[in-house]
């Protein structure tokens, strides 16, 4: 599944931005920043060439990558839904929601958290702050409160509908 949804880097592409943002250490963010807005994430191989044209070492580009939770080193779907696990809604049935998302997005790999198609990724939070609502879960900026699972589910098979994205197990 992830071979299918990795980027193609483009090396004149991070070369460029080498130039234009810098080669030194105060760098390391702002270029990071830069190959994620390309890519949606931080492909293994604009890292290296960046540790490769830079002075940056490796083990500042990926201190900085693993260190800030705004980079991601996984591709990630077309559509993030995050759900909250911040106490009232783990206590509330944060892990229902995921599940049943899981389910209908037909994720069965534990270790993944994107469709097989690239259409969503399913994150954990730490908190949303819409306690009150719990459980809750966030797409596309859409914030989704007081949810079972049969109801996350209704609420992504209508964003789905929307965005002309295909689920695989549609109830």
């Amino acid at each position: 599944m992830e071979k299918a949804l990795e980027a193609e880097v483009e090396p004149e592409v991070i070369l460029g931005w080498i130039e234009k943002i810098g080669s030194d250490s105060s760098s390391t963010v702002p270029l990071l920043q830069a190959v994620q807005s390309e890519y949606g994430y931080l492909p293994r191989a604009a890292m290296d060439l960046i540790i490769q044209n830079s002075d940056i070492t490796g083990s500042q580009v990926y201190g900085v990558a693993t260190f800030y939770s705004q980079f991601r080193l996984k591709p990630v779907g077309r559509h993030i839904i995050r759900i909250c696990h911040g106490t009232a809604c783990h206590v509330s049935g944060a892990d229902r929601l995921k599940t049943s998302l899981r389910h209908i997005l037909n994720i069965t790999d534990e270790n993944q958290d994107t469709a097989e198609n690239g259409s969503y990724t399913i994150e954990e939070v730490a908190c949303i702050g819409c306690c009150s609502q719990a459980p809750v879960m966030v797409m596309s900026e859409d914030v989704l409160g007081n949810l079972s699972g049969a109801a996350a589910q209704r609420a992504l098979k209508k964003h789905a509908k929307q965005n002309d994205e295909i689920v695989t197990n549609i109830l």
